[in-house]
């Protein structure tokens, strides 16, 4: 089939109750369908449910989200699209794990597939109003630090699982409504059952999260681009690759001072965090020749 000339990309998250036996039965299977129909991306599966996204052509791409349906025995999945020129992802990975999403509380499982959801426009609409509320972004802090919304709080997350952390600081207030919100929705899921456990019950979540958000309302109430965990790095207001940030070749990380390796010559991006311990290079190799050599005579000159 070779590669297509746009990427189909598809991102999705279903809680269910899953047996062991299907747990390995639908990672089996999914991960046949994938290199079948040449799809890549990465895939969980666990007790609580399935969550991935992959990446192929548009035909292949639908196909598969009407072959997990089926799987799934009709199970309702809210798919979010978007495309990219370049492969976002560069082989399969089908893994099974505890959670489908990492706070380390295989406890706090969604009972219905809705359970305070607001949609992108009811979200949209009480940020234009004056009702009170407090919004949180419960992502990492390097993917708030590329863009949020612009009322947010940030709880600077190193990881999800430190939320635990933050929520029991009582920084969250509890006389005003609390919206919450993530990337594509899966991590708000837990944590409004992690607030609702700790006396919360005016909590709302944002629907399919910053993309679903994105594809209704761009150049909104949400500023700056939106970091995703694939090779684009982030998306635009459009949903499109990102056209400012790389990873960072020190942390990984999304990245946007452009620099001029000192080894080879190519331009690259680095982080303000690594710019001073990485050294003035690309990549690794280069990193290599550079501790072992230092600069290029003509580079010291």
């Amino acid at each position: 089939m070779g590669e297509p000339k746009t990427w189909s990309i598809t991102s999705f998250y279903r809680f269910l109750p899953l047996t062991d036996e299907r747990v390995a039965d639908l990672r089996e299977a999914v991960e046949d369908r994938m290199h079948r129909d040449q799809l890549l991306g990465l895939i969980i599966v666990s007790p609580e449910g399935i969550n991935g996204t992959l990446a192929g052509g548009h035909p292949q791409i639908e196909s598969f989200e009407t072959f997990l349906v089926g799987r799934l025995r009709g199970e309702e999945i809210r798919f979010k699209r978007s495309e990219s020129v370049e492969a976002p992802f560069h082989r399969v990975s089908v893994v099974i794990r505890q959670e489908i999403v990492g706070l380390k509380r295989p406890d706090l499982v969604p009972e219905s597939a809705e359970d305070r959801h607001l949609s992108p426009a009811e979200w949209h609409a009480w940020l234009a109003s004056d009702r009170p509320r407090t919004v949180i972004d419960t992502r990492n802090r390097y993917e708030t630090k590329i863009g949020k919304f612009a009322e947010a709080v940030d709880p600077d997350l190193p990881n999800f699982s430190s939320w635990a952390d933050y929520a029991e600081s009582g920084a969250v207030p509890k006389d005003v409504p609390v919206l919450i919100y993530c990337t594509g929705g899966i991590r708000c899921e837990k944590v409004l059952l992690d607030l609702r456990q700790r006396g919360y019950h005016d909590v709302y979540q944002l629907r399919d999260g910053i993309l679903g958000y994105l594809a209704e309302f761009p150049n909104g109430f949400y500023e700056g681009e939106c970091y995703v965990f694939d090779d684009r790095v982030a998306v635009d207001q459009n949903l499109q690759p990102t056209q400012r940030y790389a990873t960072c070749p020190g942390c990984g990380l999304p990245a946007d001072a452009e620099r001029t390796c000192g080894r080879c010559g190519c331009q690259y991006v680095v982080c303000p965090d690594c710019e001073a311990t990485w050294g003035p290079v690309c990549s690794k190799p280069c990193r290599d020749l550079y501790l072992r050599h230092g600069l290029p005579a003509e580079q010291t000159a």
